[in-house]
């Protein structure tokens, strides 16, 4: 509030206190406001550094869609717990705006076979280069995104496979001989360069539907739930290996983070429960059950009918809450002691939310791209709007 005499309180303050201790904890929308205030603010939030630790002060947050565009889900302490982060440009097409991956509050979107990278936060957007199609019965698609912490370059990982093969992978079923073809790219590049897969194994392709199932980033590894094992992907020596889990869990598993560790959400035969093992030590791959939620018997849960061929799903909100997506068109909210506490989105057919799996954490990162296509007319307006 400004004194009488026109001077802030922020004038009693040190300037160092302001920007690293009030400033690095506003939304990103606040902090850019307040560069137009004063010169001094404006220089000390432009920084890489004061950027990096405004990010990390940042919640991340579960991403869920619907046929109208992508959201973020806040949680419980605010009346509007859904916020719009991007809105099909139109959304009575079945061209919608896929989203493959985030990582940083950036994201990698898809739009007629055409990816980019944008922040939704600053509005900054590029066209991503990506490996060329081998031939007209292959198909490219993204299985990672990810910031390498040795250099802090902001990396992709691609895939170039078959489309036999990867109908033969997803319906469960014995695999060609011929595997897919991995590059990792740099964002600000346009020279992807071929990574090695040596692991051969029916169920051990990472998923070539990322924006079904993204990878979960842990210990600067991406992993993926395949089959009966976990392929993981170290993004500093750039190769695959599988961890084991828990096989009597079966395969309808999905991967997540709680607490900083990995954990596996999968659901019992009668599709009733949903249990949530711990990776307890990574390094011996030893696991350990954590929480078990019964879903028909949570406080007032509305009545619904089990989906025996839909695996049910699990987002972390907060230390106490989540969402789970039961079935196809019912997203829960509940607490980590089986509460119900509310159901996400409308039962509007066409309208209703799903999770993505993947979490958006807001930031005012930026890319090389973003300033390179600035000046390109042609590039400058992306296929969608970004409303955040």
């Amino acid at each position: 509030m400004p004194k009488s005499s026109g001077v802030t309180v922020f004038d009693d303050l040190p300037e160092w206190l302001v920007v690293d201790e009030i400033l690095v904890r506003l939304p990103a929308k606040d902090v850019l406001r307040c560069r137009a205030v004063r010169k001094s603010w404006r220089g000390g939030t432009s920084t890489n550094a004061f950027i990096l630790n405004h990010h990390r002060h940042q919640p991340s947050l579960p991403i869920i869609r619907n046929t109208e565009g992508i959201y973020r889900h806040v949680g419980s302490p605010t009346d509007q717990k859904i916020q719009r982060v991007l809105r099909h440009a139109d959304p009575f097409t079945n061209e919608m705006t896929v989203c493959h991956a985030a990582c940083d509050g950036l994201l990698i979107l898809e739009k007629q076979s055409n990816f980019y990278i944008c922040n939704p936060t600053t509005r900054k957007c590029a066209s991503l280069p990506h490996p060329p199609e081998w031939s007209r019965t292959s198909a490219i698609s993204v299985v990672g995104f990810y910031r390498l912490h040795t250099s802090g370059e902001h990396r992709v990982l691609w895939v170039s496979y078959s489309k036999q093969v990867s109908y033969l992978v997803f319906i469960g079923a014995a695999v060609s001989t011929e595997l897919p073809d991995y590059f990792v790219l740099t964002v600000g590049s346009d020279q992807p360069r071929c990574i090695q897969w040596s692991i051969v194994s029916k169920h051990g392709y990472p998923s070539t539907l990322s924006h079904i199932s993204p990878p979960v980033h842990n210990r600067a590894c991406l992993h993926w739930a395949t089959g009966f094992s976990i392929t993981v992907f170290d993004t500093v020596a750039e190769t695959f290996w599988q961890m084991s889990r828990p096989a009597q869990l079966g395969d309808k598993v999905s991967l997540l983070v709680m607490g900083g560790s990995l954990a596996l959400c999968c659901t019992t035969n009668d599709c009733v429960n949903l249990d949530v093992w711990v990776l307890q030590d990574y390094d011996a791959e030893t696991w350990g059950f954590q929480y078990r939620f019964n879903l028909s018997a949570m406080e007032a849960l509305p009545p619904f009918k089990f989906d025996f061929n839909t695996l049910p799903r699990m987002a972390v909100i907060n230390e106490r809450e989540l969402l789970i997506e039961q079935c196809v068109g019912r997203l829960l909210h509940c607490d980590i002691d089986g509460v119900f506490l509310g159901y996400v989105g409308t039962k509007e057919p066409g309208k209703h939310f799903m999770l993505t799996m993947q979490r958006l954490q807001e930031s005012m990162i930026s890319v090389p791209l973003f300033e390179a296509q600035e000046e390109d007319a042609v590039n400058k307006e992306p296929p969608f709007v970004m409303v955040l």
